[in-house]
């Protein structure tokens, strides 16, 4: 598994927005309907800033894994 790094959700707006810098992050959101967590994967490897939400981080991690 390559590093993973937990990021802000500033710091995840701009890197899907900017597609910079490189990696795989991960940002933790509130539900707006529920309250409850999401994590928020952000693939950009390849500078395409692919995203999906979870609602368990491990499975998060594995996606981004």
């Amino acid at each position: 598994m390559s590093d993973i790094k937990k990021v802000t959700s500033e710091e995840a707006s701009k890197i899907i927005e900017t597609r910079e810098p490189l990696g795989k992050f991960y940002t933790i959101e509130k539900d707006f309907k529920t309250g409850k967590r999401i994590y928020v994967g952000i693939d950009n490897q390849c500078g395409d800033a692919w995203t999906e939400d979870f609602k368990c981080l491990t499975t998060c991690k594995n996606w981004l894994g």
